[in-house]
């Protein structure tokens, strides 16, 4: 489905759904997708282990174009409204997060989808993909608009410290565990930029639909 706009989000289409174990966001009946505006690597990717996975899981925590212009407030803005629509759909369908450890109360502690980090702006944290048989499903784009293709002997110096990016994003669920409640977001798509963290405008976008074939606008 194409990336959504944040700023013309309709609540009415957003629902949670249960796919499996899992709860996901859909937006029109499919997962939702997302825009994101300009975002920066302060630290480079990095990598957990999981006793239930084979593969290493890569992930990046990012922060948002430090930028005042609109787009960038808005965006900002809007992240802080959809954490807050995800936070009533829950309490709405607590049902969906019974289990047999775990009983679902409204009164759940938040977790946002930027978290706090100190001193410094807050961080969203973003999943490098994979299929079952390890291959990486995230799509990078240099500043060319040219494929990267990404395995483990190049992705820690592809996705490197000091990069800027903007990236379409997927929320693969909502989780509920131990009274706490947040969201899990992977990249589908990536596309480095030339310029750094600075206070230039950024040019509007709404996406796209995700193929094989560059989705993001300069």
């Amino acid at each position: 489905m194409p990336a959504v706009d944040l700023q013309t989000l309709d609540i009415k289409n957003l629902k949670l759904g249960k796919s499996g174990r899992a709860v996901k966001l859909l937006y029109d009946k499919q997962p939702l997708q997302l825009c994101t505006s300009t975002m920066y690597i302060p630290f480079g990717v990095k990598f957990s282990v999981k006793e239930w996975t084979n593969y290493p899981e890569y992930y990046l925590d990012c922060f948002l174009n430090n930028s005042k212009s609109d787009i960038s407030i808005n965006f900002k803005e809007c992240i802080g409204r959809l954490d807050s629509m995800i936070s009533d759909l829950v309490k709405q369908n607590l049902t969906l997060f019974n289990s047999k450890t775990e009983s679902p109360r409204s009164d759940f502690d938040y977790s946002p989808i930027l978290r706090e980090n100190g001193q410094y702006p807050k961080l969203m944290r973003l999943q490098v993909s994979r299929d079952r048989n390890g291959n990486f499903e995230s799509f990078i784009f240099d500043e060319n608009k040219q494929k990267v293709p990404i395995d483990e002997n190049n992705i820690e110096s592809i996705l490197c410290k000091g990069k800027t990016f903007k990236t379409i994003i997927e929320c693969v669920k909502v989780w509920y565990y131990n009274g706490k409640v947040g969201s899990i977001w992977k990249i589908v798509q990536l596309k480095f930029s030339e310029r750094t963290v600075s206070n230039e405008p950024e040019e509007n976008n709404t996406g796209g639909n995700v193929y094989n074939s560059l989705m993001i606008d300069d």
